[in-house]
């Protein structure tokens, strides 16, 4: 009979159990009906009941520990969005104190002299930690906070303009496949199959608004009203590319597309994602930053290192409409964005899904979106990053962990570095580390014909950037033999010294970059080099040019000096042979430039985006009439698709 009462007693219990927890009642019910059954269970003595003495004072603790789980637990009852369960879960997934020295590992480099940088982590909607190193100020000595505001670079402000306009089409202010003539009817004619969304792609054929500039200007910061932008657009004789079908990264297709947002909302894009997005998520530190002369308080500027602990503040931002899209924000705001992108029915989730669909991946980066979004694979997790083409990322999250990473800073470090690191060390991500065993020092001596053997210019063979379909010349390599010994040529004015490693390695003096000659069985097979890159862990491949460069007479480059007008921008360039035999291009408002001899009739124009940056080369090339006269030239690179200079009759220059 006892028995089968303790039976029957155990049954009742289960039933009662097993109804509080799928009945859909509040936790104060729960406990109530949980206590009761625990009171009848527990004060009806059966047969043996002295017996049970201890098994009951076990029984109460279990019973103790069902209430605290069926109240906290069961429910749902969350502290910030996060339930009991998912917070013992981030306390056993993450060890704070050792993820806190990882943090000060990775970002050991920051100091009371340096330029700031602000980190937090987040798992499952709540912050796990968060840290901050060095200086928003390095004048006035204030240091880097979360709450410090700091711009994000253009590229990166895309996504925010992007998911403005899939906002604006829901409202029906807009539609993505509305031609942007509608807006502006005096673009030309060739751009009537443009739409919305060919912006939003890079596939518009417009020109991008800065590599045709630079053909008539020093600098990127130089003033460039909305005015200029957009007869800049109305005269383009042609597409650059096929409009709809074709790729070319263009900053004139988001300067386009805000003025297009802006017609359609009947407001200042600043004004309307204030109203429509910071505001709802409380983001009070976040705007649309596109007036960098406006006083911010606690806002700090961006510092660029100069080498030997000496820093230049960076004040050569764009203002031309096809940059100047800014986003300033903080690292405390970031919060509110990283968990709105992880929650998969919020608006911003939602964009992101919508332009994936029907989205252009950028050339050469993967998984990169052209709108700020890039997904990668890593040890079985999908990682989605928040970045333009800056390798500056805001957020990295990984949805299956619901983790994410912020950091905001005002320093030109690398912050795709840390972002991989720190979620490397969160995943339990085992990386090897980087042993030079392959190229450790061994003695090593080259004569004067086989440093000319190596030395020459070699091409990148497998890289396409991210610019267009285009190949990638920026990583050209040329080695000159200097003060016997091997040297890359960076431009006319630098060398930098290679350091013999073991035969046929040297090495970049101030980088971890290995350049591995490989040389050919015979004659008929050029110098190869393997270049190994670290801590990127990436490798290049690069061929040694065999074509002779063209060496023209004075004579030769007498021919092409001139006048040449380009109507798209209405300018001219005046091309004379200097004393020293070359041919010099002449502008009235940039520093005389040489044109150097590649093959013939095609030269390399070395172009500064701002003062004291590193130029890049663009490519001059002279295109003749049947008879053999220069007719114009065109000057190209991955962004500027043949611009076309005519040249002038009776502009020749004595």
């Amino acid at each position: 009979m006892g028995r089968e009462h303790e039976l029957s007693r155990q049954a009742v219990f289960q039933i009662t159990l097993l109804w509080a927890v799928n009945l859909k009642v509040g936790s104060i019910i729960r406990v109530g009906v949980l206590n009761s059954v625990y009171f009848i269970f527990a004060q009806q003595k059966p047969p043996g009941y002295q017996r049970c003495c201890c098994l009951r004072k076990m029984l109460f603790m279990i019973f103790r520990f069902f209430i605290f789980y069926f109240l906290f637990v069961g429910t749902g009852i969350e502290s910030g969005g996060q339930s009991f369960a998912g917070r013992i879960s981030r306390l056993e997934s993450i060890d704070v104190d050792a993820l806190d020295k990882k943090l000060d590992s990775v970002f050991s480099a920051f100091a009371m002299n340096t330029p700031g940088i602000a980190v937090t982590i987040m798992e499952k909607g709540r912050v796990v930690t968060k840290k901050a190193y060095g200086m928003a100020s390095l004048e006035f000595s204030v240091p880097f906070s979360h709450n410090t505001i700091a711009r994000l670079p253009y590229a990166e402000g895309r996504e925010f303009i992007s998911i403005a306009a899939t906002m604006m089409e829901k409202e029906g202010l807009l539609s993505l496949t509305d031609k942007v003539r509608k807006y502006f009817p005096k673009l030309p004619e060739w751009s009537e199959p443009v739409t919305i969304r060919h912006l939003l792609k890079h596939s518009s054929g417009f020109d991008d608004e800065w590599a045709v500039l630079l053909l008539t200007q020093a600098s990127m910061g130089n003033r460039f009203d909305v005015s200029q932008f957009l007869d800049l657009l109305y005269n383009q004789p042609g597409p650059g590319i096929v409009p709809g079908r074709g790729y070319m990264y263009c900053n004139s297709d988001f300067g386009l597309l805000r003025l297009i947002l802006e017609k359609a909302s009947g407001e200042n894009l600043a004004d309307w994602m204030k109203k429509r997005i910071f505001e709802p998520l409380e983001m009070k530190s976040t705007f649309l930053h596109d007036n960098k002369d406006e006083v911010i308080p606690g806002f700090a500027h961006e510092y660029y290192s100069e080498g030997g602990g000496r820093y230049i503040r960076w004040t050569s931002d764009k203002t031309s409409p096809g940059g100047n899209y800014f986003i300033a924000t903080t690292a405390a705001d970031m919060e509110k964005w990283a968990r709105v992108h992880a929650d998969t029915n919020s608006f911003a989730s939602k964009a992101i899904q919508y332009l994936v669909k029907d989205a252009m991946l950028m050339p050469g980066k993967g998984r990169n979106y052209v709108f700020g979004i890039k997904e990668s694979f890593e040890d079985g997790y999908t990682l989605i990053t928040h970045q333009g083409v800056n390798n500056r990322p805001y957020i990295s999250r990984v949805p299956s962990r619901d983790l994410s990473i912020i950091i905001i800073g005002n320093t030109d470090a690398n912050y795709l570095l840390f972002h991989q690191s720190i979620m490397n060390w969160l995943l339990k991500i085992q990386k090897p580390p980087f042993v030079n065993k392959r190229f450790a020092k061994s003695p090593s001596t080259y004569s004067q014909a086989q440093l000319k053997q190596l030395a020459g210019r070699y091409f990148d063979v497998d890289t396409i950037g991210y610019e267009s379909f285009t190949r990638d010349r920026k990583n050209l390599l040329q080695l000159v033999v200097h003060n016997d010994s091997l040297k890359w040529q960076l431009n006319s004015t630098t060398l930098i010294p290679l350091e013999k490693v073991s035969p046929y390695v040297f090495k970049d003096a101030d980088y971890e970059a290995y350049l591995e000659f490989i040389l050919p069985d015979d004659e008929t097979h050029p110098v190869r080099i393997i270049t190994h890159v670290y801590p990127y862990m990436k490798v290049f491949h690069h061929v040694k040019d065999t074509t002779a460069l063209w060496t023209p007479s004075k004579e030769e480059l007498v021919t092409l000096t001139g006048k040449y007008y380009s109507p798209h921008l209405d300018f001219y360039w005046t091309l004379v042979v200097n004393n020293d035999g070359k041919l010099i291009v002449k502008r009235p408002t940039i520093a005389n430039v040489e044109l150097v001899p590649e093959t013939k009739d095609v030269f390399t124009l070395m172009v500064e985006k701002y003062p004291q940056s590193t130029p890049f080369e663009v490519f001059v090339k002279f295109h003749r009439d049947t008879l053999g006269m220069i007719t114009h030239f065109t000057v190209a690179d991955p962004r500027l698709m043949n611009h076309r200079f005519n040249r002038v009759q009776g502009g020749e220059v004595d």
